[in-house]
C-alpha cells in the first residue's frame, strides 16, 4: 500500500474509466448533502454501505464506510460549515479501477488536517491514522471557502499468498 497525501483530488471518471465498469444505468458518482450534525455521520455511512452494494462492491463496505465516518466526523467537529457534501465516484483505469471519497466543508484553508501523533490514553486522534492506513492514496484541497478531503481505495483486492498470508 502506498499513502500520497497530494494538494488535488483523483479526477472524476472518465467516459472509458465508466464503460471499462459496466453497468452504465447506474450512477457512477453520488454525492450527499448533509447537516454538521453527529447524528448525520450514521447516515453517511448507511448510504454510503447502500450505493457500494448497489455497484457490487461489497468488499469494500467496511474501509468505505470507515473512511467516510472518520472524515464525516472530522468535518463535523472542525469544519465550521452547516451541510457538509460527500462524494463517492468509481473512477480510475480499467486495469486499475478506484473508489473515490470525498468529504468537503467550509473549513478555512489554515486549518487543514494533519496526521496526529496521540498517546495511547487519547480518545481523539486517530481519525487521519486510520485513514492512512485504509487509503490507497488520500490528500487535501482547498477551494472556495472550503476543504475537500479525499481518499481512494483499490477496487480490485491484492492477491493473497495463502501460504503466508501475505498481499
Amino acid at each position: 500500500m502506498s499513502t500520497t497525501i497530494a494538494a488535488e483530488p483523483v479526477s472524476w471518471p472518465s467516459a472509458p474509466a465508466v464503460a471499462a465498469w459496466g453497468k452504465q444505468s447506474v450512477p457512477t458518482r453520488v454525492g450527499l448533502a448533509l447537516a454538521a450534525d453527529p447524528e448525520h455521520i450514521s447516515t453517511a455511512r448507511r448510504q454510503i454501505a447502500a450505493h457500494l452494494r448497489c455497484w457490487d462492491l461489497d468488499h469494500l463496505v467496511d474501509d468505505a464506510t470507515l473512511i467516510t465516518s472518520e472524515l464525516v466526523t472530522n468535518a463535523v467537529l472542525y469544519g465550521l460549515a452547516e451541510t457538509i457534501m460527500v462524494h463517492l465516484a468509481k473512477c480510475g483505469t480499467a486495469t486499475d479501477p478506484q473508489l473515490l471519497i470525498t468529504v468537503t466543508d467550509e473549513c478555512p484553508a489554515e486549518a487543514m488536517p494533519e496526521v496526529a501523533s496521540p498517546a495511547s490514553s487519547d480518545e481523539h486522534g486517530r481519525g487521519l491514522y486510520i485513514l492512512q492506513c485504509l487509503a490507497s492514496r488520500w490528500g487535501t484541497a482547498t477551494g472556495h471557502g472550503g476543504k475537500l478531503v479525499w481518499a481512494t481505495l483499490a477496487v480490485n483486492a491484492p492477491e493473497h499468498d495463502p501460504e503466508t498470508g501475505a498481499a
